[in-house]
């Protein structure tokens, strides 16, 4: 899509209603994240947001949303592109004032604001969280903001900086696997192992994916290499291999196997039963999460019922990536070609 395309379907859809327009718009910039100019498009959005905005709400809407002169957006993804030149303690100094804008303005607003990447996440806190119904959407992906600082504030060894900070990352997502990630690096660092253990098994109910449930596999690999159980390590590597092949997690598994072999053990593919044992002696479910691919299912399902095959598709695609089941890979495609007809339809 191009921004002259986009601009003429929101000139079409815009009402005259400053409330329903601006959520009409802030709606459209998540819906775009997946097109392939997503950046240019959602500074096209967010400049028409601007530009229909009342003269009297403007100043209010720059105090909330700008730092150090341009809106937040912009200026995380120059902190985004500082990390990866490596330039992290000049990310750093732009990342805090972030951070100090999400405090002064978002942190203990009332409903509570989330920042989901997608329905599903959204789905998912529903799923989790049955009895908190009262919150709204945030303007931004806050919880990703205070994800990058608290990576950067980590790589820095700034630990207890990084640890609340990515507190706060979680409380704008309760759902996120990768955030947890972070807080993971951090007590390896720190190698406080109780925390360590506790987010492993916090992190692996929101898994929804199969590199993401391999990596905290790999962390209870490390977890139990540093109590000296290795032969549970052995079999987390062995695991975490099973969903996501790694060569950094196969020299790991190679090690840990060297080690048992100075005890005199020897490691060979666990049994079914030896790995559930395992995972149960560490309070861990085996994965995928059952719940979140009949979560998935249902949702699509329900998004086919009602005549919405990108959220088909998008549900279809959660329940393929945990399970590898190629009956979710031939519906997948089923739904692409139906929605690549109706494109054709239309044009």
């Amino acid at each position: 899509m191009t921004v002259n395309e986009l601009m003429k379907q929101i000139d079409s859809k815009l009402t005259g209603d400053i409330v329903k327009d601006i959520a009409y718009l802030h709606e459209l910039s998540l819906e775009l994240r997946r097109e392939e100019n997503a950046g240019e498009l959602i500074e096209a959005v967010a400049k028409k947001a601007f530009e229909i905005m009342p003269e009297d709400q403007r100043a209010a809407f720059e105090e909330q949303t700008f730092v150090n002169g341009k809106r937040m957006d912009q200026v995380y993804a120059q902190a985004l592109k500082l990390v990866n030149e490596g330039k992290l303690q000049e990310a750093e100094s732009v990342l805090s004032d972030i951070a100090d804008k999400i405090a002064e303005h978002y942190e203990n607003a009332q409903p509570r604001l989330f920042s989901f990447r997608n329905p599903f996440e959204y789905h998912m806190y529903r799923y989790f969280y049955p009895n908190d119904k009262e919150f709204d959407r945030a303007p931004f992906d806050f919880a990703n903001y205070l994800q990058l600082y608290g990576f950067v504030l980590l790589d820095n060894k700034k630990l207890d900086e990084a640890e609340a900070v990515l507190e706060r990352a979680i409380r704008f997502n309760p759902v996120s696997a990768d955030v947890r990630f972070e807080l993971a690096e951090l007590y390896k660092l720190r190698r406080d192992r109780q925390k360590l253990l506790a987010v492993n098994q916090d992190t692996l109910r929101f898994c929804t994916t199969a590199d993401r449930i391999g990596r905290v596999l790999a962390n209870m690999g490390f977890y139990c290499y540093y109590i000296g159980d290795f032969y549970e390590a052995a079999v987390f590597y062995f695991e975490s291999l099973r969903f996501e092949n790694s060569k950094p997690v196969e020299l790991e598994l190679q090690d840990v196997m060297h080690h048992m072999k100075t005890y005199g053990q020897k490691f060979t593919p666990p049994t079914e039963g030896q790995t559930l044992d395992v995972y149960r002696k560490y309070g861990l479910m085996p994965p995928p999460n059952s719940d979140l691919v009949n979560l998935a299912v249902t949702l699509a399902n329900s998004a086919q019922e009602y005549g919405k095959p990108e959220l088909e598709g998008l549900f279809t695609r959660v329940a393929f990536d945990l399970t590898n089941d190629p009956q979710f890979r031939e519906r997948m495609e089923m739904i692409e070609r139906k929605i690549q007809a109706a494109k054709e339809d239309e044009a």
